[in-house]
């Protein structure tokens, strides 16, 4: 799982992610699979793999996945989330994204 940044949350412990996708899941809960961004690479096991909507995905959840800055709003995140994805596959908010939950190893 490739991430576009060192994001905070990629120092603790257990961790989440939203990922917009088309069809089947990319990770099943108990998978290993191997986490890298541009300065950290380490393994981590797929605790949850859920999906919903990205419409149904709380703000909260949101601003935590994108390290929200004061005063943003949900329209801002979701732009926000479309900037890590090519212009052809950004998401709106009636497509399916996976909330996984990892746990590094």
């Amino acid at each position: 799982m490739k991430f576009s940044q060192d994001w905070d949350k990629l120092k603790d412990r257990v961790f989440a992610t939203i990922r917009v996708h088309k069809g089947e899941l990319k990770y099943a809960p108990d998978e290993t699979i191997e986490v890298q961004s541009p300065k950290v690479r380490f393994r981590a096991k797929v605790l949850i793999a859920t999906s919903v909507k990205l419409k149904q995905v709380p703000l909260a959840f949101l601003e935590y996945d994108l390290e929200a800055k004061p005063g943003e709003k949900r329209q801002d995140l979701i732009n926000k989330l479309g900037k890590l994805y090519k212009f052809s596959e950004r998401p709106n908010e009636d497509d399916v994204a996976t909330i996984y939950i990892l746990q590094k190893i």
